[in-house]
């Protein structure tokens, strides 16, 4: 177990760091001392001479498989130091159109977040409100949620097999899905080419993940990138196992070749009513694009100051919007 004299002792090595690589130093002498950084480690693909294992190569089983690729100590981890900006109190100068992000307005009527029919009945209906309200979207169809209410380490220990992901943060950079991969599981679920849904088709449709606090967020924060900073030579394909799909492409994220590139942003204690809105394909842009993903890049992440809080609890909701 780290000790609190060890998390400062690890500040001041990142602060270190940090001013060696970037040149930025911050003096912090309280959990936030900084009201517009924090100074942390974000875990970044690493090339290493095994690649990540995926469910058809491997004898792992499903659980084990994101034991491999989501423990800090793999081998495909570059941990890298990063400054990462609040935005807190400045939530309304990011927007989709830009930043494939914002910041929305969502104070749900849940009761139970651990009732999966109250959920789905409840919000659900409030998230497309949400993102037709946002997105310009005229409809939208909620495919895949999850309630992480673990830490890392907890959730690791337990199995996971069958579920949408393990109940705790993922602490990986990364694009939910690949452009091509999040069409094609569109047409999985919606089938817009089948009698009756005459109205779907020919139209735009993209993907976009609401992302909430359940209690106001201490411990593992989740940050957002501009997407305008991410470049091609910075994705990292990968395939993982969808329940009912299959297997998709996605997208972990390599350390930018200048320090500083990529731009981090996150909400500093997030509160229950601020939902971060983020685009992960959209073929409005991404058909026209000539990079090979438009989605926006996202982790949680460690903040030394508030690591020994209790576990994050947090609610996401992937929907398909047709425009």
């Amino acid at each position: 177990m780290t000790t609190k004299a060890q998390t400062l002792t690890d500040f001041s090595e990142l602060n270190e760091t940090l001013q060696n690589v970037t040149g930025i130093r911050t003096e912090q002498s309280g959990p936030y001392q900084d009201p517009d950084f924090s100074l942390t480690h974000l875990n970044y693909f690493k090339d290493a001479d095994a690649a990540p294992p995926d469910q058809l190569n491997s004898t792992l089983s499903e659980h084990e498989l994101r034991i491999a690729r989501r423990n800090d100590d793999s081998p495909n981890v570059a941990r890298t130091p990063v400054q990462i900006r609040n935005i807190q109190g400045s939530t309304s100068e990011h927007n989709i159109a830009e930043h494939g992000f914002k910041i929305g307005h969502l104070s749900s009527q849940m009761k139970n977040w651990q009732d999966d029919e109250e959920l789905k009945r409840v919000f659900f209906s409030e998230v497309d409100d949400l993102l037709k309200r946002e997105t310009g979207a005229k409809w939208t169809f909620q495919y895949e949620h999850h309630v992480r209410t673990a830490t890392l380490e907890d959730a690791l220990a337990k199995d996971s097999t069958g579920a949408v992901d393990i109940n705790g943060p993922v602490r990986r950079v990364h694009i939910d899905e690949a452009p091509k991969s999040g069409l094609n599981e569109y047409k999985h679920h919606i089938k817009p080419d089948d009698p009756g849904n005459e109205h779907l088709r020919g139209r735009h449709v993209a993907i976009f993940n609401i992302w909430k606090p359940i209690k106001t967020v201490q411990r593992d924060p989740l940050c957002l990138c501009d997407a305008r900073s991410i470049q091609d030579e910075d994705l990292q394909s990968g395939k993982v196992q969808v329940p009912i799909v299959g297997e998709i492409e996605n997208f972990a994220i390599r350390p930018p070749r200048d320090p500083g590139t990529h731009k981090f942003v996150y909400v500093r204690e997030q509160r229950p009513d601020q939902a971060l809105i983020f685009r992960i394909m959209d073929t409005r842009i991404d058909e026209s694009a000539a990079k090979r993903s438009c989605g926006v890049a996202h982790t949680s992440f460690v903040d030394p100051r508030t690591e020994h809080a209790p576990p994050r609890e947090s609610v996401e909701v992937r929907s398909f919007c047709v425009f």
